[in-house]
């Protein structure tokens, strides 16, 4: 067993990998850009003074890293090729501005540093005309972040360019440090910039310390924002767990052991119903007829406490986290309860059919002693299964149910940071989750030899 364990183990972390590539690649692939939305616009992302909020939103990828390659960078070998389908774009006499100029033009700055002797090198000899020229100090200017103006003319622009290059002295009369010196790079620096000026390895070097960086939408860390939204997920998930166990279990072995009988079919007909009618759908008509909509004002429908609530004393106040969170809860659990008891049903008739449950009738046991002594436990694996799911969802919260209660979960969490692109926060859940559920996975193999003895992870020989 113990080897069995640690294989499954092991084999966490290739999956887990696998998961945390696929994941990365899916959520670059949406559409649309966090700076923009950072800036207020979802179009273009840029206010009236559009050379001023370019270089806020270039400065804005460079800090959380989206101005690198996803996977592997391997700009930094081929700067020179890429100015050449730059110079080729621009003699053809197509404009410096839009999508299609951004996307030629980004491979290059993609090279960063290890591009700017090559970039220095051709305002000194390479021959460029002007338009080429303000286009490779657009790329220095906003890469190495300089102190150029629009408003320099070209001449002073490039003598500036001379200055922090060479060195020099300042307008004081005292000696520059040369920039010649410092954009110097190996063959062996070269090649670490492969995978460390990369998005996807340098975010997986932080995932495994536990570093998911900082949120796109407020730069705070994203760890503060799941310590916050956790423990209200899992204030529900683990109360929804208690409640849908402790009705499904003994519903579903009094269906199986009444099969056929008044109190069967309308169990079966009440749950059926319950499991197809969409949690969204029920928690607006809870609001309607429950939360003060139309009918009655039983329960409050927003957040977790009413306003000065933390006035209140401790007994108050748990009273008060109670009024907000019925409402939700029953709707969190519905469904989990009425598709747990089918399949512990399901689960029991199949069990209580079988050779060994007639031979305990045989010997004279008691209907009772055999349901839960002998049936019960080989009957709980598809409950056990379904188990796996739920730790992850601890994590991930109840999207639906969190935006329309406005409760702030995880599930909230996640959703506004699809909206606003926030990837820390979408990689970090979707990395904490996809663990929960391989553990959960694990755990669930585990407890199968728990209810049944004749599950076995030895190997045969």
């Amino acid at each position: 067993m113990w080897r069995y364990f640690l294989k499954r183990i092991l084999l966490i972390f290739p999956t887990l990998f696998g998961i945390s590539v696929i994941t990365f690649i899916i959520i670059k692939m949406a559409p649309g850009d966090p700076t923009a939305f950072k800036m207020g616009n979802q179009q273009t992302g840029m206010s009236s003074d559009q050379n001023m909020a370019k270089q806020v939103i270039e400065q804005t990828r460079e800090i959380y890293g989206l101005d690198k390659p996803l996977m592997l960078n391997f700009t930094i070998f081929n700067y020179e090729s890429n100015w050449v389908k730059i110079q080729e774009y621009l003699s053809q006499g197509n404009p410096t501005s839009g999508s299609e100029f951004d996307d030629i033009v980004e491979p290059l700055k993609q090279a960063d540093e290890v591009a700017v002797p090559f970039l220095v090198n051709l305002l000194e000899h390479g021959n460029l005309t002007e338009q080429e020229t303000l286009v490779v100090l657009d790329i220095l200017t906003i890469k190495q972040k300089l102190s150029i103006s629009t408003e320099m003319s070209l001449e002073n622009q490039l003598e500036y360019i001379q200055n922090w290059w060479y060195g020099g002295t300042d307008s004081s009369g005292v000696a520059r440090s040369a920039a010649i010196d410092v954009y110097q790079f190996s063959g062996l620096q070269k090649f670490k910039m492969i995978f460390t000026e990369a998005q996807y390895p340098r975010w997986l070097v932080n995932m495994l310390t536990l570093d998911f960086g900082n949120s796109i939408k407020d730069n705070r860390p994203v760890l503060d924002h799941i310590k916050e939204s956790v423990p209200v997920s899992l204030i529900f998930t683990f109360i929804s767990f208690v409640l849908a166990y402790l009705i499904a279990i003994p519903l579903g072995i009094y269906s199986a052991t009444h099969q056929y009988t008044t109190g069967d079919k309308v169990s079966t007909v009440i749950l059926f119903i319950l499991y197809s009618l969409p949690n969204f759908w029920v928690a607006t008509m809870a609001i309607v007829f429950f939360g003060g909509g139309d009918f009655l004002a039983w329960f409050p429908v927003s957040g977790l406490h009413s306003v000065g609530a933390d006035d209140l004393s401790k007994w108050e106040y748990f009273k008060d986290l109670a009024h907000h969170v019925v409402l939700p809860l029953i709707i969190w659990t519905y469904g989990s309860f009425s598709a747990l008891s089918r399949y512990m049903r399901g689960s029991m008739l199949e069990v209580i059919r079988q050779d060994y449950i007639r031979t305990a009738r045989a010997k004279g046991l008691s209907e009772r002693v055999v349901t839960y002594k002998h049936a019960l436990r080989n009957s709980l694996i598809p409950i056990i299964t379904m188990m796996a799911n739920l730790l992850p969802l601890a994590i991930s919260g109840s999207i639906i149910i969190e935006s329309i209660f406005s409760i702030p979960g995880m599930g909230q969490l996640s959703f506004n940071a699809v909206l606003y692109r926030d990837y820390p926060i979408i990689m970090a859940v979707t990395t904490i989750s996809a663990m929960l559920t391989l553990f959960g996975i694990l755990l669930s193999d585990l407890l199968y030899a728990v209810v049944d003895p004749r599950i076995t992870f030895e190997e045969k020989h």
